[in-house]
């Protein structure tokens, strides 16, 4: 069977779909996005016919492309020529099979990843769990997180495969608690702490006593209480208190001190099994409050009363955020 060409237009199209849904608030993809768009008209039909797929509600797609023929189809093999890495990060989201129609198949991707079934422990959308471990150590995971053990006489390793996790370690001299992630490795010099694996990078914050951070070729640095430092394999480099460094989502809520509307969005995505979608003008508004994790319906409801946005739920697999 013979494919039909997708135009250049068209792909660069779907590829910002996938970018922006991932971009953190204030990115210059943002900016980059918003060049392309202005560029020519041509840009703006494509960007508005991608959008009408993803507009259209799960349950209604197949009536989508009875009304619209092609569109579903034209969507689909546009994913699929897409670079293999942009694949994984679209099918890491669940997207790509909403949009090729295996829509079972990206909710459940949604609910519970699929490539963390096989973890030691791991926790669903929305999920939150507490384990203690064999030495005695209490291990909390955030929603979508995964972890493996690597528990032996002379250390006791865990590996964050996804999401993030906060640790209370029980002291055990000469059997180090170590936390790696794909960039480096955190090791307890005290008892509480939080690592979380980004796309790209990581992010260690302690919350009582101290850590030894080791990333790439760089010494081994002393990460002490009340701080946190990215590191991306590389370097590391101390981050100030925010939202990403504060590990209230233990207790179910998340903290908010004048920041961009566009990083709570960030942090409610584990809590939904649907998408989150934000305009990069909402995502710039500032936020300041304490919002349940377990409720989004309720956060997000209380968002668009006492700030200047519109919330738009398409079924329950899409919701989109922008200014009024």
């Amino acid at each position: 069977m013979s494919r039909l060409p997708i135009d250049r237009v068209t792909r660069e199209a779907i590829d910002w779909l996938l970018k922006l849904e991932r971009a953190p608030a204030g990115s210059p993809m943002q900016s980059a996005f918003d060049c392309w768009l202005r560029r020519c008209p041509t840009h703006q039909l494509a960007w508005q016919r991608v959008n009408a797929v993803m507009a259209a509600p799960l349950a209604d797609l197949q009536q989508a492309e009875q009304r619209t023929p092609g569109q579903l189809a034209l969507a689909s093999r546009s994913l699929r020529e897409l670079p293999t890495t942009s694949r994984r990060k679209v099918l890491g989201g669940g997207l790509a099979m909403l949009l090729v129609g295996l829509g079972s198949a990206g909710i459940a991707h949604r609910r519970t990843p699929l490539d963390d079934l096989l973890a030691d422990l791991h926790t669903g959308t929305g999920e939150r769990r507490a384990f203690t471990l064999a030495d005695g150590s209490r291990l909390r995971l955030n929603a979508r997180s995964a972890v493996d053990l690597r528990f032996n006489a002379s250390q006791r390793l865990v590996v964050l495969r996804a999401g993030e996790l906060q640790v209370d370690v029980t002291p055990e001299p000469g059997r180090p608690f170590i936390v790696a992630t794909a960039q480096g490795q955190v090791q307890a010099l005290g008892t509480r702490f939080s690592v979380r694996q980004d796309e790209g990078d990581s992010l260690v914050a302690v919350q009582q006593h101290s850590v030894l951070l080791i990333t790439g070729n760089a010494a081994a640095l002393r990460v002490e209480e009340g701080q946190a430092f990215r590191f991306d394999g590389l370097r590391s480099e101390a981050v100030a208190p925010s939202l990403r460094t504060r590990a209230g989502w233990a207790e179910g809520r998340v903290d908010v001190r004048d920041e961009p509307l566009g990083e709570l969005i960030e942090a409610l995505r584990p809590y939904r099994a649907g998408l989150l979608r934000v305009s990069p003008q909402a995502a710039r508004i500032r936020v300041y409050g304490s919002f349940p994790l377990d409720d989004t319906e309720r956060t997000l409801l209380s968002l668009s009363e006492t700030l200047p946005i519109r919330v738009d739920s398409l079924g329950s697999w899409l919701t989109r955020i922008d200014v009024i």
